[in-house]
């Protein structure tokens, strides 16, 4: 994966290196967020039968209607406003879509990768990964509610595997020369 799905738009939120690609990119998994759409979507069709059935009394079926269409586009932004990106060099987290905040961290700063699940999360496919730094041992970005948070752990294990290979590798031959 080289590019960021259309979804991400232009994503001038992402400062990729030269050599540096998109492993995974993605927004935190649409089952935490389904009660907030069933209860928009009940509210939209309570208040559009509200309006038809409620003859003078309408308006509160209109608000009813107003309010879910509120509740769903809510849920909606909150969904699609966390986006996170793996690459070959760093990890991203963006929460946002107008103001933002946007966290990076290379490989070399990572200590320590971690998922947790519930069991209802384990059952459904989701869960956390977190990731703590180099130096703080503290939590520098939990990718909150991601699908497959077993995979992604994989996936980072790997990368952190590949950096510490490169920069064993590099030490060696620095000592091999100094010698």
């Amino acid at each position: 994966m080289d590019e960021l799905p259309a979804r991400f738009g232009g994503a001038d939120w992402l400062d990729l290196g030269p050599d540096e690609e998109v492993l995974w990119a993605g927004h935190p998994s649409f089952v935490p967020y389904l009660g907030g759409f069933a209860l928009g979507a009940a509210l939209i069709v309570a208040g559009v039968a509200g309006a038809i059935l409620l003859g003078e009394f309408a308006l509160v079926g209109v608000l009813a209607f107003a309010v879910g269409l509120a509740v769903v586009g809510w849920t909606y932004y909150q969904r699609i406003s966390t986006g996170y990106v793996i690459t070959s060099a760093e990890v991203y987290h963006k929460e946002g879509l107008i103001a933002r905040d946007v966290t990076q961290i290379r490989y070399e700063r990572i200590q320590n990768t971690s998922f947790s699940q519930t069991v209802l999360e384990r059952t459904l496919s989701y869960g956390d990964v977190i990731i703590t730094s180099a130096g703080t041992g503290e939590v520098e970005i939990t990718l909150r509610n991601v699908p497959d948070p077993e995979r992604l752990k994989r996936l980072l294990s790997e990368q952190l595997d590949a950096v510490y290979a490169t920069g064993t590798a590099r030490a060696e031959r620095s000592i091999r020369t100094d010698t």
